[in-house]
């Protein structure tokens, strides 16, 4: 099993949650295991007493375990890229994506990445999205809609 630390922005703007909790659905049913469930929860990890400390060891952890790390870099944080940075550094495939209206207010670091370990992904809709991931993976189970999966 295949498994997946799913970064999103979390103490900034969270406009993507919806996407975000989709593409995780369809990640799992596809075989991924999220590592990181707690990026899609209405409460925030902090607001439930988690300490920073915590937080910031916890996540090292699960991203030592991963196999891959996806992130939605749609908009910006500070700590998706210290994700982004720390699972390149130790060899992870990171994939990045990025809905297509926001590509241009996307850091231009991020943007700029040409490692072989990343790749960013621009999307128009969630479908689409899945479709490259899942290509990107080579995972070779079913793509189901995310229209099937609600």
């Amino acid at each position: 099993m295949l498994k997946v630390y799913f970064a999103a922005p979390m103490l900034g703007d969270r406009s993507n949650l919806e996407d975000n909790k989709k593409i995780a659905s369809v990640l799992k049913a596809m075989g991924c295991e999220i590592l990181t469930e707690w990026v899609l929860e209405e409460i925030l990890d902090i607001e439930r007493g988690a300490s920073p400390k915590e937080i910031f060891e916890r996540d090292l952890e699960m991203l030592d375990k991963c196999d891959v790390l996806i992130a939605d870099v749609s908009y910006p944080s500070l700590g998706v890229g210290f994700e982004i940075a720390y699972a390149l550094l130790k060899g992870k495939k990171v994939i990045a994506y990025c809905r297509e209206d926001r590509l241009d207010k996307t850091s231009a670091l991020i943007r700029g990445i040409t490692w072989s370990n990343f790749i960013l992904i621009a999307y128009r809709n969630v479908d689409e999205l899945l479709a490259e991931i899942a290509k990107v993976l080579s995972l070779r189970t079913c793509f189901r809609s995310t229209k099937d999966a609600e």
